[in-house]
Parts: C-alpha cells; structure tokens; sequence
C-alpha cells in the first residue's frame, strides 16, 4: 500500500512540473513576464498567470514539503513527538500554500481561474483532513481515521493531479493539426 500512495506523490510532483513547463512553452509570456509582470485584461492571459502563480507555489511546498516530512520521519524524536509535529507541519504547510496562492494574486491583480480556485478548495479539504487526523492521533490517541485518511489524502492528490494537468493538456491540444479537441 505504502508503495502505492508513494507513486501517487510522485504523480503529483511529476504532474506539477509538466503543467509548469507546458504553461512556460505555450504561454504568451515569458518567465519573467509570469513572475513579475502584471497580466492585461484577456482572459486567457489572467488564467495563464493564476495558473502559473499556482502551479509554481504548489511545486515549491511539494518539493519542501517532502524535504520536512522526511526530516520529521528521520529526526531523533519519540514516535508522539513524531506524530504531534507531522500532523501539526503538513497542516500548517496547506495553509500556507493557500495564503500564498491568494496573496500572490493580490500582488499581482490576477484573476482565479476556476482551476486555481478548485484546487484551494481541495488544499482546504486536505488541510480539514490533516487537522482531523491530528486530532485522532495525538489528542484522542487513537487510530480510528486511519482508513479515511490514507485512502482520502490519496484520492484527494489524484485529483489534484488531474486538475493540474487539465489546463496545459488542454493548451497542448490547441496546437494539434485537427483542433476539434480544443
């Protein structure tokens, strides 16, 4: 099982990066205009740009998010310290990323695109989820949600997944000979 959950992470971090460098190809922009640069009124630019603050904050917390869970794991600590600091990070971690995300488009007056917004929606589930699962573990010190939360964390990154390649997929699509797809 735990083989099956790690290649989901893996989907998802291999997901991010392909979503990163089809937007970075097939935007009208470049990298520098996607990071610092303001985007116009066209709808197909503000998406780009929500996507683009999304997919690039949501690879930088995957990538530090697997560095401080194998830190957590590795460390010298008790196995409720563990516990209490795992649960305790990741949920902090989801809520970072969601303030982050909405903070960067403030900064950069962008509109959500409906993919961004799902995917705060779904990081909000997976931070219910994460704070659920603390409490079962350290204040009841229990097990009960173990099932709901390896099967429900697992859903909730295929999805993710498939909503983070939905967009550059669809823009990939645009270029093909037959666009009837697009």
């Amino acid at each position: 099982m735990m083989s099956v959950l790690l290649s989901v992470d893996w989907m998802v971090a291999v997901s991010k990066v392909l979503a990163l460098c089809t937007l970075l190809l097939l935007s009208k922009h470049s990298l520098k205009a996607m990071l610092f640069c303001k985007p116009s009124l066209c709808a197909r630019e503000q998406t780009d740009h929500s996507l683009f603050v999304l997919v690039c904050l949501g690879a930088l917390f995957h990538v530090i998010g697997r560095f401080v869970g194998d830190t957590i794991l590795l460390a010298d600590l008790g196995i409720v310290g563990k516990r209490q600091l795992y649960y305790f990070y990741f949920s902090l971690h989801e809520l970072l990323l969601i303030v982050l995300v909405i903070k960067w488009h403030n900064i950069k007056r962008c509109e959500f695109a409906n993919i961004t917004k799902c995917i705060c929606y779904l990081s909000g589930v997976v931070l219910c989820l994460q704070l659920l699962r603390y409490v079962d573990r350290v204040i009841i010190e229990a097990n009960y949600l173990e099932g709901i939360y390896r099967y429900g964390l697992a859903s909730l990154n295929l999805v993710k997944a498939g909503v983070f390649l939905y967009y550059p997929f669809h823009l990939a699509l645009r270029y093909l000979p037959n666009s009837k797809y697009a």
